[in-house]
């Protein structure tokens, strides 16, 4: 059986929305900022049918899961996904992030080594000290931001939309359906005030190469096995961040998906299925 549900946890006053099914030791799936966990749905069958239980979330402020009432920074999302693990009774758990959701994954193993078993870190954000690429490349401008704002106040469109597609994906022909959710239901407040509770306290932490080169350097600490899994076209983390993810982490191995953007688990999808599967089953 590999289907999976689409359900609502509520835990301790707190809602998150998940995709959940299968039987098995268990892998949590955590997406990057501004989308949701349907980002997986091209992977969540494929790790059923192998035997494991899996769950991805909606972190907070994003999808349908709670808002949060103050800025959140990485720690902020680790702990609020390890609340909903105790809540869950789990005890270990390999987990998958991609981007932001990589640097929650990495965040959640340091801080609780005993529960994180396994890391794959896809495209994850956090591993270049050195600068925010916002500020020295204009395609960020052009089909980030701009296009991004354009979309916060005019909704989906087919300027803005063709422009993030292209900074996300080196072929957003790839993109299947229902993998790409960057608006909710609920209005403007639900839709973009939880978005960007996380961003202001995530670019805060990451405000001064100071602050950048502390947050890389301590993932030189994880110990548990990890695979680093990149785009090597992605525009948004450039494969370089992924060179000097490999550097830091002692025994990390990296897998590198050529015309790739940022999300190798959409773009090719059987690849990054059978690589992290491999990985686990190791």
């Amino acid at each position: 059986m590999s289907s999976f549900s689409d359900e609502l946890l509520t835990l301790h006053g707190r809602t998150f929305r998940a995709l959940r099914g299968g039987e098995g030791p268990l892998v949590l799936f955590l997406h990057g900022f501004a989308v949701t966990a349907d980002m997986w749905r091209p992977n969540l069958a494929a790790f059923i049918e192998a035997g494991y239980s899996a769950l991805a979330v909606d972190l907070p402020g994003h999808g349908d899961s709670f808002r949060p009432a103050r800025p959140y920074r990485v720690a902020d999302l680790a702990g609020a996904v390890n609340d909903l693990l105790v809540g869950l009774e789990v005890e270990q758990v390999s987990v998958i992030g991609n981007s932001l959701g990589g640097a929650v994954a990495s965040e959640l193993a340091l801080a609780y080594p005993d529960k994180v078993k396994k890391l794959a870190l896809s495209d994850a954000f956090g591993f270049d000290p050195d600068h925010l690429p916002v500020f020295r490349r204009a395609r960020y401008w052009t089909d980030l931001l701009l296009p991004s704002a354009h979309l916060i106040f005019f909704g989906p469109t087919e300027w803005n939309m063709r422009r993030i597609q292209r900074m996300l994906y080196y072929c957003p022909d790839r993109l299947p359906p229902r993998t790409f959710v960057v608006r909710y239901s609920g209005g403007w407040l639900r839709n973009h005030w939880g978005r960007a509770l996380v961003g202001a306290g995530v670019l805060w932490e990451m405000l001064t190469s100071a602050r950048r080169r502390a947050f890389a350097q301590r993932r030189a600490a994880l110990r548990a096995p990890i695979l680093l899994l990149w785009g090597e076209d992605d525009q948004l983390l450039p494969v370089a961040h992924a060179h000097h993810a490999h550097a830091l982490i002692p025994g990390a191995r990296l897998r590198l998906f050529p015309q790739c953007g940022h999300a190798p688990n959409i773009e090719y999808a059987e690849e990054f299925n059978w690589e992290v599967l491999q990985f686990l089953a190791e």
